[in-house]
């Protein structure tokens, strides 16, 4: 078994106004994101399945072009290759994002442009 606490885990920030602490497991990456109002994570694709929890605030998520809001308490699955991309609502958001399998040291995601849309 292991354990630890997501603030014990030094943040970075990938893109401006987006912070995120990561961990691996055997088989999964989680990751925290936190985003400041209106905050951008581009649209993107990577191998993997993501898996992402809302847990504070709203966001726009855009998957293959059609977009949703989503709220605390809801979730969307990505499948592995297909463009996606998030904006935070105006009070900002955090959620969980679970990439199945974990990613490996090196691997990377393939910016498609600067927005989610």
């Amino acid at each position: 078994m292991s354990t630890g606490r997501f603030d014990a885990i030094a943040a970075d920030e990938p893109w401006p106004g987006v912070r995120r602490r990561a961990f691996d497991s055997e088989g999964a990456t989680v990751t925290r994101y936190e985003f400041e109002p209106g905050a951008v994570f581009p649209t993107h694709n990577h191998p993997q399945e993501q898996i992402t929890l809302i847990d504070a605030g709203q966001v726009e998520f855009t998957v293959d072009g059609r977009t949703e809001r989503l709220g605390p308490g809801e979730w969307s699955v990505v499948a592995p290759n297909v463009a996606h991309g998030l904006r935070a609502g105006p009070a900002g958001a955090r959620f969980l994002a679970i990439i199945v399998p974990r990613r490996e040291s090196g691997d990377a995601y393939t910016v498609m442009k600067r927005g989610p849309r």
